[in-house]
């Protein structure tokens, strides 16, 4: 809600729903994922979703990062397992990414799992576009605001995350890092802990993409408009 760039941005209105509410069902609506939650400490985001028929855990407004307010909703909600952690900014996550990143869970080769997509040229250099750069078997070795690795190619990361079970609250318990206070990173907090990062690589033109600006927004409005009747 206090997003600097879009103010109110998880209400933003998306062809008659809130953002927030289309990633809520994207979750609750895929056959991998055993139950899904909104994680909020903001009453409007609560009742919006509350209306749409979903589930909401009130968390506390003290929370730095959002792996901080996903364990308190975790521990709220008493469930058992991995933990799927999707941002309510990116309202249509594919269903296809979110498949992916729960066969890599079941692995159980790295203890996190996310996405990453090809980078146009443009989002290579917009800050807000997080890069990930990784070894040959897509461990993840370093993210940035900056274009990296120099040269290319870059790839984007996806605000979806993946913990194996008890790794959330690893994750979330560990010191702030010298790295994510540079780059205001979390994730690089996990690495530079030697908590390993899978990332699956995915297909740029599928969905729409996060919003972080009303551009955006926008366009993410635009490509809603264009979808069959039952998205």
């Amino acid at each position: 809600m206090g997003s600097t760039r879009l103010p109110g941005k998880p209400l933003a209105d998306i062809g008659g729903t809130p953002m927030v509410v289309h990633t809520w069902r994207a979750a609750a609506q895929h056959p991998a994922i055993d139950s899904a939650c909104v994680a909020t400490d903001h009453p409007e985001i609560a009742d919006a979703v509350r209306e749409a028929g979903g589930e909401v855990i009130l968390t506390a407004s003290s929370h730095s990062t959002g792996t901080d307010r996903c364990l308190e909703a975790w521990k709220k909600w008493g469930r058992q397992g991995a933990v799927i952690n999707l941002q309510g900014d990116e309202p249509f996550p594919e269903p296809t990414h979110i498949s992916a990143i729960c066969t890599a869970l079941k692995s159980g080769l790295t203890d996190v799992v996310s996405a990453m997509r090809p980078a146009t040229d443009e989002e290579a250099k917009r800050p807000e576009r997080v890069k990930v750069a990784t070894n040959e078997s897509h461990r993840a070795l370093y993210f940035s605001r900056s274009p990296i690795p120099h040269g290319g190619p870059h790839y984007v990361h996806m605000g979806i995350y993946g913990f194996a079970p008890n790794m959330l609250a690893h994750c979330a318990a560990l010191p702030v890092g010298r790295l994510e206070t540079l780059e205001k990173l979390e994730q690089l907090r996990w690495l530079e802990a030697g908590v390993t990062i899978g990332m699956v690589s995915v297909n740029s033109e599928s969905g729409p993409g996060s919003v972080d600006t009303l551009a955006d927004l926008e366009r993410v409005r635009k490509w809603h408009a264009q979808q069959p009747k039952s998205t």
